[in-house]
């Protein structure tokens, strides 16, 4: 069975920051940035496990601002990001971990990015 589009603003928002966390750790990790490959990859798996349905501009738009989010937020002067807070973003089910306040510090700039666009 197919999901219906079903993602509004904060799915959107959550589902953008999954990917912007995804690509700060990958860099953390590697010292290189998600591949296009991955990202797809980590989009189709948040939509799975989220049970989240998007059509194709839904899931372009926000996968190609997921990088152009991590970048800002890499060199923003914020005191919730280190080396270690990266590598405590996601839950071992690989679902943002929330109690973080990284990952609470990523979803907001995320909902507000989207607000600010008016993409919501």
């Amino acid at each position: 069975m197919k999901n219906p589009l079903n993602l509004d603003l904060r799915a959107r928002a959550e589902l953008l920051a999954y990917l912007v966390s995804s690509h700060l750790l990958a860099k953390q990790l590697t010292g290189d940035w998600l591949s296009h490959g991955h990202v797809v990859e980590s989009t189709t798996l948040w939509l799975k496990t989220n049970g989240g349905g998007a059509d194709v501009m839904q899931r372009v738009m926000l996968s190609s601002r997921a990088l152009e989010l991590a970048r800002q937020l890499e060199t923003a002067p914020l005191p919730v990001f280190s080396r270690q807070t990266f590598t405590t973003l996601f839950c071992e089910n690989l679902r943002l971990d929330f109690r973080s306040e990284a990952a609470r510090t990523i979803y907001q700039h995320c909902l507000t990015y989207l607000v600010g666009t008016r993409w919501s």
